[in-house]
Formats: structure tokens, C-alpha cells, sequence
């Protein structure tokens, strides 16, 4: 096999009045502005392919101008001579990424259509190809507003910022678009060609998709089984191969298993399974439960004594579950319970601008955090994100990408099973995914229902029992059997879904606090946390969304508040939920771990990759290990939680509480035995407070030889900082950040 890379040479064009396909645009001998041609401009060349706002936009992170975009179809033309080895009989055109929908045209002829922005997908263009010649290879390419709503009629009731204006309808299931919240940017909606573009000559016979590789330890020790369905398409009939498949060990670079078959395919797209048994397989875990094993299924296909295609795919051997009852959700890897560590990744709205380094550099301070797992959050990232996983023993929470109210219609959900169905197909085979989200808070406009809000309300009472959500979790069942998913986002008492989020402090309005989850408790949390802008460095480079801030007297010491806030809230979060491991809580996921945009304030770290004090939180609570102090107003007791698999017997627990000089105003210590994967309720632990005292407290864990596992200190632990004035406040849609207490816009 033989590829063409189409990666340069492209021409673009908006057509503003949507006339293209009818006026010819797809036609070879189409020009834009011969004669009277309103509504076109000539052919512009482009250097590469990326979404269109990353091209052309002044601004790609916010402005009016970016809604244009999306207003009018695009059109693509690429011209390509066909080398003269790859002049054989067949070829197929295919497609890495186009956001949103596209058609296809090869030299006149309509191939075909597309929706998706993740998916690729192909065509057979054998039969069209001039050989001899110039082709022409024309694409159209839109990624239309919705316009459908909810209006949302607030009677003066404080619901925070959910329901303050309307909700989308969202018709494409697309979750990289008009999330507002300070979130994503009102009127970015990323559109155009912006992964690879191939030509590949093949003999007729080739892998069709991506193979299927599950794994099952048996129940033999020693042993895992290896299912390889592998499909095939034919274009001619009679066809008669040898399907071979190679299992290599990563680690080591060396075979340690094959099995062939011979096959009839053709014609059309078949299905062939290859089974293999490993012995003694190394198993894929996350890097605080053992080592990432992995290995790879060199796939090939042979006629005779040629190797028609060769595929190689890597994979892990693990087995992933789930423990749904009403009392508790936990993750089972392997056999054990998996106590999640996470948090939500989403590094920039568009995809494109994202490549290997940036993740690389994200993942590894996500680790260094203390994290074993990350949520993509209503998106699919690039495949070297799940590559890099894989490697750094990193699980995955995969969300689709629909969210909040969408179509109920049986043509929206043929749609949205097809979409989400690609994402399954693609993704299913990388061994840090262990669980799917199918609904992201499918029933968040339900508050508003609740309240009286929807008056004349024309919709389902709840979306997780009517049209797609059930389809979907059937869809999701068949083509992946190996995994759990979670139905509908925030359903926490849903059989199949299990998980809450929980915005006090925060989002849940200016009157709640952080300190009101004391005494609360929750099976599994995959959203919490609070948006803090960004290093006061970086808030300069971006002088018109960030003048509110910079135009105050000290705007330094007002981010400096809201920082230190973000911190305090994330660490009483996470040792709130870490304190209640498995009695009842699973794990946590907080919301983000970086800014997507400049101007999109929930992470930890901001879009240019300077940490914010919340990182801080993750530093000393988000560890494997860890010694925590339970209390509100007051201290109630010590904790010590092991997230390992690892004893520590015979440990020291040291505390100390000293004031801001330093003096020490009580000192203790208990021996314990630390058990794996355990959470120990030490000792209670109080003291008198004095009122208007400071008071520092220091924890710390040593082993039997007095190294130190574990510390935690707590500085003015009492003294609660307020939920910071203003926050939430309005937001300004324009530029697609939050206004927090500041009144002169």
C-alpha cells in the first residue's frame, strides 16, 4: 500500500449566501469570480489544515467576528496528480477529521457525506481518479448555530447562573461548541477540515476500520485471552487470504504469541476473529497500582507471498468493572477497587491547536498531582492523548459529546447513536479508558422545571428515559461490553449512572460555601470546583477581556483572593471525599485541570501553563497517600488514607498545632498500621480555640525507619476564607468569562 498525504495545497472559500452547491461549486471547471457571482470571493490558499478560526480570525478566543464562521458553508478544493505507483486499480480517499458536517465530490462525482468531527472516515474513488491527469478534490463543510431554545423565566429565584437567559437545543452532538459558563466562548463553534487527508492505493482487499482487541484474565492463574475481530472489506469476490496477527510484548520489543487464518472475505466488509491465549500476560494498570503493561497486535494481511496490508495496534491486558449500589460506586481494575483520583481535562476548545508535547506536558503535571485518572470532558481529543494514557497509566473517564437538552426526535437519535457509535469503534481498544458517559447532566434545565421556570414547558419531564438516552446505552452495550458507563451525568441515584456534582462555594451561588459539604456525603463526584482567572503575568497579554480586571486600583490582590480561594475549596473537597473512601465514595474528579481558553478560569493551571495556587490543593491532598484532618469550624479528627496496594505497618502519625510564630501549642503522635488500599479513622482529634487565634496544623506519617510518607500542614485552618464578593456573578457572553463582583462594565 501507497499514500498520497494531502496536507498542503488547499484552497478555501466562504460562500456567505449558501449557493455553492447549487451554482456548481463542486464542478471541475468552477470559478467563483468569472462573471457576475454574488456572494463569492476567489480561492484562498491556506498553509495547512486546521480549523478555519485558527486561520483566519483576528481573535480566535473570542469577538463577534468569530460567529461568521458558522453563518455559511465552506468549500475546499485540493488539485493532486496521481503518482504513477500508485496507479493500481484501487484506491481510497480518507478523511482524519472534518468538523461538522462535509460533503465530498472527486472530479464532479458526489462521493459522499459526513457528520462528525472526530470520526474518520473514507471513501472507494478508484472508478473516479483520472490517471493521466490533474483531480480535483472539492469538500464543503459546515458547522451550523442552532436555533432552537428554552426560555428561561426566572421569578426572582436565586438558581445561581444555570438559568439565567435560555438553554440551546443542541442539534449536532458536538459538545466543542456554545457551552457559555464561562466556559466556552458564546460564539466560538469550530469548523472546517482539520486533520489529515490521505489517498491510499491498496489490491482489493484491506483492513475496513479498526480492529476489535478484547482481553479476559481467565480464571486459570497465568493466563489472558486475546479476541481479534478484525473486519475486512473486498471489492472482489472469491478472495481467498491469510489472516496472521503477532502479539508483542512493548516492553521488550519481542513476539510472544501469533496465530494465522485463512479467510474468504469478499465482496463487501466481513468480520474474522483470531483468538490467542498469553501466558504469564503483564498487566496493564494505573501508575499507582503497578506498572502500564502493554502490548501490540502486529495485524497483517498476506496473499501468497506478499503482505498485502500490515496494522499494528497496542492494547492492554486488564479487566475493568463497577460496583453501582444505592450505598456506594466504585471503579474494580483487575480485581481490585480502584479509588479514582482525577480530574476534568480539556485542554483547548480547539482541538487543532493541541498537539503531543502539550498533552505530554499536561499529563505528566496531572501525575505529579496525584492523579490517577482525567474525565475528557464532552469531547474526543486527538489520539495522542490515549496514547500517551496508555503509557503513563493514566485512566479515562471518555464523555460523548452531548449534553444539557437535546433533540428527542427518531432522527436526532439515528444521528446520535452513529456518532457516538464512531467514538466507541475508534476508541474502544486503548486500555485507559474505563468508563463511558453517555449524557452529561442530561436533566441540568430540570432545576428550572422544579422551580416553575418552564411554565409552558413542551419537553419530556426527564431525558434519561426518552429517546436517545436509552438507544445510545444499548448502542454503547453492544459495541463495548467490557466497560461500565455512567447514563446520565449528575444522576446519582440512577442504577446506571451513580455520580453527582456539587458546586457549594461555587457555582451553587454567593450565599453557599465550601464548608457546607461538612457532614454531606456522595458515592461518586466527577464535577466540583471554582473558577480563579488566570496569573496576573498572563492577564496582561489579553488587554480587552481582562481590562474589568485590570482597571481596578489592586488588581493583583483580588486575583491573589480568588486564587487562594480556589485552593482552600479544592482541598476541602478532595479530603472530604478522600476521608470517605469506599464509605461511600469511589472518587472524585474536579473540574478542570487547565483553562481552555485565556479568559475560561476553572483550572488549576491557566491556558499559557502557569499553575494557580489551586494546584496547591492536589500537592497536598491528591496524593496516594495521604494524612488528612477532618474539620469545619473546629477540629474533629485525624485520618490516614492509602490509596496503594502497598502496607505500611508500624507507622508514626505525628501532629502539631503551633501559631503564626511558629510556637508549638500542642504536640502528639499514635503508632498505626497502615493496611493497602485503606482509610483509617486515627484518633479524634480537638482543642480549645481561642478566639481571634491563628492556628497551624501539621500532620505527618513516617515509617518504621522515620522516613517520611506522607505530610499535610494547615495554615489558619479555621479561619475559612469567604466566598469571595461578587462570585458568581453575571457573565459577559461577548467575551465569554465571568464578571465576578466587578460593577464598572
Amino acid at each position: 500500500m501507497k499514500e498520497l498525504n494531502f496536507a498542503r495545497g488547499w484552497y478555501v472559500l466562504q460562500d456567505v449566501l449558501d449557493m455553492g452547491e447549487k451554482l456548481g461549486a463542486h464542478q471541475v471547471n468552477w470559478d467563483p469570480v468569472s462573471g457576475v457571482m454574488q456572494g463569492f470571493s476567489a480561492w484562498q490558499p491556506i498553509d495547512r489544515l486546521e480549523h478555519l478560526q485558527l486561520l483566519f480570525a483576528n481573535n480566535p478566543n473570542y469577538g463577534r467576528e468569530l460567529r461568521q464562521f458558522n453563518n455559511a458553508p465552506w468549500w475546499y478544493k485540493k488539485e493532486f496528480v496521481v503518482p504513477e505507483d500508485m496507479n493500481g486499480k484501487y484506491t481510497v480517499l480518507r478523511f482524519e477529521g472534518v468538523d461538522y458536517y462535509c460533503r465530498v465530490w472527486l472530479n464532479g462525482h458526489l462521493l459522499g457525506e459526513h457528520e462528525g468531527y472526530s470520526s474518520p472516515f473514507e471513501f472507494e474513488v478508484g472508478d473516479y481518479l483520472k490517471r493521466d491527469g490533474v483531480n480535483l478534490l472539492v469538500v464543503r463543510v459546515w458547522s451550523p448555530w442552532d436555533t432552537e431554545t428554552l426560555i428561561v423565566r426566572d421569578s426572582g429565584m436565586d438558581l445561581g447562573i444555570y438559568f439565567n437567559g435560555l438553554t440551546v437545543i443542541r442539534n449536532m452532538i458536538k459538545g466543542t461548541y456554545e457551552h457559555t459558563l464561562a466556559c466556552i466562548q458564546r460564539d466560538i463553534n469550530p469548523v472546517g477540515i482539520w486533520r489529515e487527508v490521505k489517498l491510499i492505493s491498496h489490491d482489493g482487499i484491506r483492513f475496513h476500520d479498526k480492529p476489535c482487541i478484547r482481553t479476559q484474565i481467565m480464571s486459570k492463574k497465568g493466563q489472558a485471552k486475546v479476541d481479534i475481530n478484525i473486519p475486512i472489506t473486498a471489492q472482489e469476490k472469491d478472495s481467498s487470504v491469510v489472516l496472521r496477527c503477532r502479539i508483542m510484548d512493548e516492553s521488550t520489543g519481542l513476539q510472544v504469541e501469533s496465530v494465522e487464518k485463512q479467510v474468504k472475505p469478499g465482496p463487501g466488509i466481513s468480520e474474522h476473529k483470531l483468538s490467542i491465549n498469553l501466558e504469564n500476560p503483564r498487566l496493564w494498570n494505573t501508575w499507582d497500582r503497578g506498572n502500564p503493561d502493554l502490548y501490540g497486535a502486529v495485524i497483517e494481511i498476506w496473499s501468497g507471498k506478499n503482505c498485502l496490508e500490515r496494522r499494528k495496534y497496542r492494547f492492554g491486558i486488564r479487566e475493568i468493572g463497577i460496583v453501582r449500589t444505592e450505598k456506594e460506586v466504585a471503579f474494580i481494575l483487575n480485581g481490585n477497587k480502584l479509588y479514582i483520583r482525577g480530574t476534568t481535562y480539556f485542554p483547548d476548545v480547539y482541538i487543532s491547536r493541541v498537539n503531543r508535547e502539550h498533552y505530554l506536558r499536561d499529563l505528566k503535571a496531572i501525575k505529579d498531582a496525584g492523579c490517577n485518572a482525567i474525565r475528557i470532558h464532552i469531547h474526543v481529543a486527538r489520539p495522542e492523548l490515549y496514547d500517551l494514557c496508555d503509557e503513563l497509566g493514566i485512566a479515562i473517564m471518555q464523555d460523548s459529546d452531548l449534553r444539557w437538552a437535546i433533540p428527542t426526535t427518531e432522527e436526532f437519535k439515528d444521528r446520535a447513536v452513529k456518532v457516538v457509535g464512531d467514538m466507541i469503534v475508534n476508541l474502544r481498544n486503548y486500555a485507559s479508558i474505563i468508563c463511558w458517559g453517555v449524557i452529561n447532566e442530561p436533566d441540568v434545565w430540570m432545576i428550572g422545571v422544579r422551580k416553575g421556570m418552564f411554565p409552558n414547558l413542551e419537553r419530556p419531564v426527564s431525558l434519561m428515559n426518552v429517546i436517545p438516552g436509552p438507544q445510545l446505552v444499548e448502542a454503547i452495550k453492544k459495541l463495548d461490553p467490557t466497560r461500565p458507563y455512567i447514563k446520565g451525568s449528575w444522576y446519582d441515584d440512577d442504577p446506571e449512572s451513580g455520580d453527582s456534582h456539587n458546586y457549594y462555594g461555587s457555582m451553587d451561588g454567593a450565599e453557599t460555601h465550601y464548608t457546607d459539604i461538612f457532614g454531606t456525603t456522595e458515592k461518586l463526584n466527577i464535577e466540583f470546583g471554582f473558577d480563579a482567572p488566570a496569573c496576573i503575568e498572563n492577564l496582561y497579554k489579553m488587554p480587552k477581556p481582562f481590562a474589568k480586571f485590570i482597571k481596578l486600583e489592586n488588581p493583583g490582590e483580588y486575583i491573589k483572593e480568588l486564587q487562594y480561594y480556589q485552593y482552600r475549596l479544592l482541598k476541602y473537597f478532595i479530603e472530604h471525599y478522600r476521608m470517605q473512601k469506599y464509605n461511600p465514595c469511589g472518587g472524585y474528579f474536579q473540574f478542570m485541570f487547565t483553562d481552555m481558553l485565556p479568559q475560561s478560569f476553572f483550572g488549576v493551571y491557566d491556558w499559557w501553563g502557569l499553575p494557580k495556587e489551586g494546584l496547591r490543593a492536589f500537592e497536598e491532598s491528591s496524593q496516594p497517600l495521604g494524612v488528612f484532618m477532618e474539620y469545619k469550624i473546629e477540629p474533629v479528627a485525624i485520618w490516614v488514607v492509602n490509596d496503594l496496594l502497598q502496607a505500611f505497618p508500624k507507622c508514626v502519625l505525628k501532629w502539631t498545632v503551633c501559631d503564626d510564630d511558629g510556637n508549638s501549642l500542642m504536640e502528639g503522635s499514635k503508632t498505626i498500621d497502615v493496611g493497602s488500599d485503606s482509610a483509617i479513622r486515627v484518633c479524634d482529634f480537638s482543642f480549645k480555640l481561642e478566639a481571634k487565634a491563628h492556628y497551624n496544623v501539621i500532620l505527618q506519617l513516617e515509617d518504621v525507619a522515620g522516613k517520611t510518607l506522607a505530610r499535610n500542614t494547615y495554615k489558619d485552618a479555621f479561619a475559612h476564607p469567604p466566598h469571595p464578593q461578587g462570585h458568581p456573578d453575571r457573565l459577559d457572553e461577548e467575551l465569554g468569562m465571568r464578571l465576578f463582583g466587578l460593577k464598572n462594565d
